[in-house]
């Protein structure tokens, strides 16, 4: 064959066999040919791993105290020493009612407290210069009688006013309101000048603990034996996670249980204290509550893509030994960063599509393009192989055979 007819018989196969073409095409290794009948697709095996026994609940973040800052007397409102907002300490002075009324107040029942002392001394003293005369009937027993009488009227004076003395100091105390706790101070309803303590000015704010936290959520009824197990162990920690913001969370331990179980839910609260130095959870917050219950052995895994639903079930698609498909009806028990959690479906070991189940039917022949591919078989296009040595041609000048030296003849005399 000639080179021009060579390149013609090149040239048609290219034409009519355009897979040749996705074999030999540039930018990447050659693709195995698929017929048009056959879909490709991505598998994985289900296999089995240990997981952690990890259960999510919602929950709501609560203040383990909230107070209202109330006006126990009334009174001008003569500074606020906290801003709003503002986070307290203990002891932190964060209203003033004015004192001075309140001062006069107390100035006033010490006053009486003294002259009810000096009263209550004199008539102890009469009664007692008088009791010896009784018996000698200097006096009558109904004089001394009402001696007696007077000593223990002023003695009851005495005492009523050392309890005003005591209001009145209470009182006064009322006036400066102090943080019993480190919190954050809320909205003023009230702010300097107005008159406060009267029946509808009484709460002045409101201040609330956030650090710690507790974190209220309310598992299943039916799950309180595993949960009681485990903390009689050891105290059970659990992530407390801002919900809508998963890099927002906190570790804590559970505190308490509630001592019966909602009739209505079928549920049992529980709490979870948990530090919040950044002040950022605060009541009212929903959270998620995600509890380690221990690791549970030999469960089958598989990628969430494998999973797809139809009507209300869903299925997966195993692929069988002669490369077609089939669909197996799956049960969950969790899914969590892209992996599926079986309770039932498919065996360990089976092959599962990943990639391409939009595509697929039931027995629909597959080609696992995860798989490498195999080595292709020579073709008549492939040159045969030729030996080492290439065999002399016509063009190839043969070498010049070896000749015995001629004989020589003896000269003739």
């Amino acid at each position: 064959m000639n080179s021009l007819q060579f390149k013609r018989s090149a040239f048609a196969t290219i034409l009519v066999s355009p897979t040749l073409v996705t074999l030999f095409s540039c930018g990447g290794p050659p693709i195995l040919p698929v017929r048009p009948n056959v879909v490709p697709v991505t598998t994985a095996l289900v296999v089995t791993k240990t997981v952690p026994l990890n259960h999510m609940y919602p929950g709501l973040a609560v203040s383990p105290r909230m107070i209202k800052i109330d006006a126990r007397v009334e009174g001008f409102l003569l500074k606020q020493g906290a801003p709003d907002g503002s986070v307290t300490k203990p002891d932190q002075v964060i209203y003033r009612i004015d004192p001075r009324p309140f001062e006069a107040t107390l100035a006033s029942q010490q006053g009486a407290l003294v002259q009810a002392i000096a009263q209550r001394d004199y008539s102890r003293k009469e009664m007692e210069r008088n009791a010896p005369l009784v018996k000698t009937d200097a006096i009558s027993q109904q004089d001394f009688d009402k001696l007696v009488a007077t000593y223990e009227t002023d003695q009851g004076q005495f005492l009523t006013a050392e309890a005003n003395v005591l209001t009145a100091k209470i009182n006064l105390s009322y006036c400066t309101i102090v943080s019993p706790f480190v919190g954050i101070l809320g909205a003023s309803q009230f702010f300097e000048g107005a008159v406060v303590g009267t029946s509808n000015t009484t709460n002045l704010n409101s201040l609330v603990q956030i650090d710690p936290m507790w974190a209220d959520f309310s598992p299943s009824a039916t799950e309180w034996p595993k949960f009681s197990a485990l903390i009689a162990k050891n105290p059970l920690e659990v992530t407390v996670t801002f919900d809508g913001n998963d890099n927002i969370k906190a570790t804590g331990k559970i505190i308490f249980s509630d001592n019966q179980v909602s009739t209505s839910t079928g549920t049992l609260m529980m709490r979870v204290e948990f530090p919040n130095p950044n002040l950022i959870f605060r009541p009212g917050v929903y959270v998620k509550v995600n509890v380690s219950l221990g690791e549970q052995p030999n469960v089958m895994v598989v990628p969430q893509d494998c999973v797809f639903a139809r009507e209300t079930n869903l299925y997966v698609w195993r692929i069988k030994a002669d490369d077609t498909v089939e669909t197996v009806q799956v049960k969950l028990q969790k899914k969590e960063n892209g992996i599926i959690q079986l309770l039932s479906g498919p065996q360990v070991g089976d092959r599962l599509v990943v990639d391409g189940i939009q595509r697929l039917k039931p027995g629909s022949k597959i080609v696992d393009m995860s798989q490498p591919p195999k080595p292709a078989a020579p073709t008549d296009a492939t040159p045969a192989p030729t030996d080492a040595t290439p065999a002399p041609t016509d063009a190839t000048p043969a070498a010049p055979a070896a000749t015995a030296p001629a004989a020589t003849a003896p000269a003739k005399k």
